[in-house]
């Protein structure tokens, strides 16, 4: 915890303290409505200085990640992908996933396509 953050906290919990302390002790005074509303700025001080505290935390980093499942039916036969313009032999570095489509770029000619799977039937 930061020592901005303890000092705040800190100050917040007396602000709080007294400023109940003095709305219990408004009905005993000889000007009961200017103690409970002084009592009343100190705990509303004390509610916005601990607003204020939550509002500049920081907030924690969302990691979102997306795994894409290839689930291959029927009989497959693994083979080469050849590039189309050069007939160079492509890798893992030449294919990637762009928007649902797989995108292909040669490493030799550096022409790029998008790869398309003919229908099974």
């Amino acid at each position: 915890m930061q020592a901005g953050k303890l000092i705040g906290y800190i100050v917040a919990a007396i602000l709080l303290f007294f400023g109940v302390l003095w709305m219990w002790a408004a009905p005993a005074n000889e000007s009961p409505w200017l103690t409970l509303l002084t009592g009343i700025i100190m705990v509303g001080i004390a509610l916005v200085i601990i607003i204020a505290i939550k509002l500049t935390e920081p907030k924690p980093e969302q990691k979102v990640e997306i795994t894409t499942k290839l689930d291959l039916r029927g009989n497959m036969n693994l083979e080469r992908l050849k590039c189309r313009s050069c007939g160079g032999d492509l890798s893992k570095k030449s294919i990637q996933v762009v928007s649902g489509g797989v995108l292909i770029t040669c490493e030799y000619c550096g022409s790029t396509y998008m790869l398309e799977e003919e229908p099974k039937w």
